[in-house]
């Protein structure tokens, strides 16, 4: 079955799809393992793995290719990635879409920031501006036409959020603004409205009064369980940040342990063996093509 094909029927069995963040083929590969339904691939994760730096548009649309092209091979579960605002115009939405579904990933989500884009909750960084209903509708019909595959999932994200202090988000009751755009968004075409909602009771807010598949997320400033979304019904819930934070914990605390004793065999309660680093990586099976085909 396509990719695409298992994730359309997996996010319309009743049950909540989870899609976990990955930082690169290694780490989508421990998503699988472990038996989660989807691998994400997340701006804020990939600009740090790969440059080191904060999720402030660095990556360009063929860094994000590469990234997704390696793990839609590494794995069999569909993939989800983040296509930013798409790099531009509607025009360029549709070059996203082409070479996106040619990676073999499942489906992407567009936002609707102006240019250039940036993370919503970044501290210190100044608060995004949207682009009008308008233009991000056109944004999706666009994505939707050029779309070759119909299960090949385009999913519509609104950043109200970001625009203002949180504060001033619950006092001019931004929470509406969303629904009205995430409303437009599906009736444009989108396949599911990714909802950034920050309390248990905001994510049943949204599921009441959202007309259409929807997709949740958890992070440091959404920490929810999955179950709270499961509760509310949602086709999708994303664990955006935790392959990023997890590897970087984990190197640290081995980093630091080795620094401190100079001993690798000091360090061994922070390592996986040998044995269980050829599973992840499939070295059994390279090691039957050798046989198979007669490599020397």
């Amino acid at each position: 079955m396509k990719p695409t094909t298992a994730l359309r029927e997996k996010m319309t069995s009743g049950k909540t799809v989870t899609s976990i963040g990955a930082i690169d083929a290694f780490s989508a590969r421990l998503v699988e393992q472990v038996g989660f339904d989807s691998v994400y691939i997340g701006s804020f994760a990939t600009e740090a793995s790969m440059f080191g730096k904060p999720d402030l548009a660095m990556m360009s649309k063929n860094d994000r290719l590469a990234t997704a092209r390696n793990i839609a091979k590494a794995v069999k579960i569909p993939v989800i990635c983040d296509a930013e605002e798409g790099w531009g115009t509607a025009i360029n939405v549709m070059e996203a879409v082409r070479d996106l579904e040619a990676t073999g990933v499942a489906g992407l989500h567009l936002d609707d920031e102006q240019l250039p884009s940036k993370c919503p909750f970044l501290p210190g960084i100044p608060r995004n501006q949207l682009i009008s209903t308008d233009e991000m509708c056109g944004k999706i019909e666009a994505a939707v036409e050029a779309r070759e595959d119909p299960d090949f999932m385009v999913i519509a994200r609104t950043d109200v959020i970001g625009t203002v202090p949180l504060e001033e988000y619950y006092q001019k009751n931004k929470m509406e603004e969303v629904v009205e755009r995430l409303n437009a968004y599906l009736a444009a075409g989108a396949s599911a409205a990714f909802i950034m909602a920050l309390t248990e009771e905001e994510v049943q807010f949204y599921r009441d009064r959202i007309d259409g598949p929807l997709v949740g997320i958890f992070a440091t400033i959404e920490p929810l369980p999955i179950s709270v979304f499961e509760k509310a019904n949602y086709q999708m819930v994303i664990g955006s940040l935790v392959g990023i934070y997890a590897a970087a914990k984990g190197l640290l605390d081995a980093y630091t342990k080795l620094k401190e004793t100079g001993d690798w065999n000091q360090i061994q309660d922070k390592l996986i063996n040998d044995e269980q680093f050829f599973d992840i990586v499939g070295l059994k099976e390279y090691g039957e093509y050798y046989k198979k085909f007669r490599i020397c």
